[in-house]
């Protein structure tokens, strides 16, 4: 197989919802990536999960299903915790050793924690999209990566993109409180979700 132009989304996808699946798209037709992995990590270094590893991971491929441009890459799910994005790249690159990696983040996971080893990341990426949300400023980005050298600085991209203002942790709240969480994320998603009983005690 040729090499390919990948797009990496990581997140906790605790659950994955519209807002996720909406910015992989959006940013594989405006980047032209041949495809989007979605990289759920098992044990994030700065932030709490709620539901298992293994619940999270069959959301993920149920929301997948249907879009071939789409997949799932387990890689730091295999990887002990605390996981970072800079071992998880290298992992990754020794499985795609002849493709541009890009990856994919909203601003607010660039600012609400410094990233360890950031220069690491930039320099595994032929990209770094950083996809706006409301009240973050190119600025705020720009503030991140002046530390950076100018080479690796250029690989982040800011988008604009409408905003979808779907929130994991209003799906979290909706389901503990039994209430519709239909629309908020796909529909086997949803199923799952109810029938095991997630998020009844987040």
């Amino acid at each position: 197989m040729s090499a390919q132009r990948i797009g990496v989304l990581g997140g906790t996808f605790d659950p994955i919802h519209y807002g996720h699946l909406f910015i992989a798209e959006a940013v594989r037709g405006l980047a032209k990536l041949d495809r989007v992995l979605f990289l759920p990590v098992g044990d994030p270094a700065h932030r709490e999960v709620h539901a298992s590893a293994h619940d999270r991971l069959e959301m993920v491929r149920r929301a997948l299903a249907g879009n071939p441009a789409f997949a799932i890459d387990t890689t730091a799910l295999e990887q002990r915790g605390p996981v970072y994005t800079a071992d998880t790249l290298a992992l990754m690159r020794q499985k795609l050793p002849d493709d541009a990696l890009s990856f994919i983040a909203g601003v607010d996971s660039l600012t609400v924690s410094r990233w360890r080893r950031l220069d690491e990341v930039a320099a595994a990426l032929e990209r770094f999209y950083v996809v706006r949300r409301e009240g973050a400023r190119s600025e705020d980005v720009a503030a991140i990566v002046a530390d950076l050298p100018e080479d690796l600085r250029k690989r982040f991209v800011v988008l604009d993109l409408p905003l979808v203002d779907i929130s994991a942790s209003v799906i979290r709240a909706r389901a503990k409180a039994g209430a519709s969480i239909r629309y908020l994320t796909p529909d086997d998603v949803a199923r799952l979700i109810e029938d095991r009983g997630l998020y009844r005690g987040a």
